[in-house]
């Protein structure tokens, strides 16, 4: 490389001609004639005023708009910082309000009303239909479902033959007796309560009819006992009475026409069972009556009519 000496100065050395494609070399002393000159630049640059904060112009909030993307010759504002997502343009950027559905409770009156009908309903169904079964079931059937019931017809079917008529005292393989020969006379039987024992043989003719005879034995229950016994006899007055009954082995015997039950205790539901089930049920003489039958006590029949057997005194002929 040759140096030139016109001009006064010292020259440069020239760069070789840079070859196409290849980066340029840049010398050592090139680089710091470039900064020097960037220097000599920034000062010769006016100073920029420097200026108190109360004199700075203010800042407008104007919002800045960046160019999002253009279409058709049309830019798009960008979104405001915490702008709701799902905002229309050109309205407030608000999210339409969304009606507030209140959940209702559901209605329990109706529910309630239906589901007692239904309960209603079920047990007027279910009654009818007990009711059916019931009267399907004979007076024995219904008796069999009493604890402690006896059916003698069973064990002694000529008990219950109808129209065994006899005068005189009889005597009973039962005590107190359910059926068998009897007086043509029959004991009074419209609730009535006797205060003295009866005869038997005018008893067994009143069950013969359908009546229910509740005997007591009085060493076994108190008076009060007995007054209560009697109340339920006389509440329901038709074809039934009472009396006392001496020896009996339980407190209470309640018997019908071929069936007998006994207890100790008079309050027992079972009386009420049996009555309900006997009462006219048991009768083997189809509208026998408990009107106009002996009054008296005593153990003693009494055989009014003797002698005229067809007409006995307070009954019916051969009833």
């Amino acid at each position: 490389m040759s140096i030139s000496t016109q001009g006064g100065g010292s020259r440069r050395p020239s760069a070789k001609k840079a070859v196409a494609g290849a980066k340029p070399k840049v010398s050592a002393d090139t680089a710091a004639d470039t900064a020097a000159d960037a220097v000599a630049d920034d000062d010769e640059a006016p100073a920029k005023p420097n200026l108190s904060k109360s004199d700075q112009p203010k800042v407008t909030d104007q919002p800045k708009t960046t160019t999002v993307a253009k279409k058709a010759g049309t830019t798009r504002p960008a979104k405001k910082a915490g702008a709701r997502p799902g905002a229309r343009a050109g309205g407030s950027g608000r999210r339409a309000i969304q009606p507030v559905r209140v959940s209702q409770g559901r209605n329990w009156g109706p529910i309630m009303l239906f589901g007692v009908v239904i309960v209603v309903a079920v047990g007027i169904v279910g009654f009818a239909g007990w009711q059916v079964y019931q009267k399907d079931l004979t007076v024995a059937q219904r008796v069999g479902k009493i604890d402690g019931a006896v059916n003698w017809r069973k064990k002694d079917p000529s008990l219950v033959k109808g129209q065994q008529h006899a005068w005189g005292p009889l005597t009973y393989a039962q005590n107190p007796p359910v059926g068998g020969k009897h007086n043509p006379n029959w004991q009074e039987c419209m609730g009535t309560v006797y205060d003295a024992p009866i005869a038997k043989e005018h008893a067994v003719h009143s069950m013969e009819h359908g009546a229910v005879w509740v005997a007591y034995n009085p060493a076994k229950l108190s008076k009060d006992q007995v007054a209560k016994l009697a109340a339920k006899v006389k509440k329901n007055p038709d074809h039934i009475l009472m009396s006392p009954y001496e020896g009996l082995d339980k407190a209470v015997s309640v018997q019908a026409w071929g069936f007998q039950l006994k207890v100790d205790n008079p309050a027992d539901s079972r009386i009420d069972d049996f009555i309900k089930v006997t009462r006219k049920n048991a009768a083997v003489e189809a509208g026998g009556t408990c009107d106009g039958g002996i009054t008296e006590t005593g153990t003693t029949p009494h055989d009014l009519g003797k002698d005229q057997p067809q007409q006995p005194a307070g009954g019916q002929p051969g009833g």
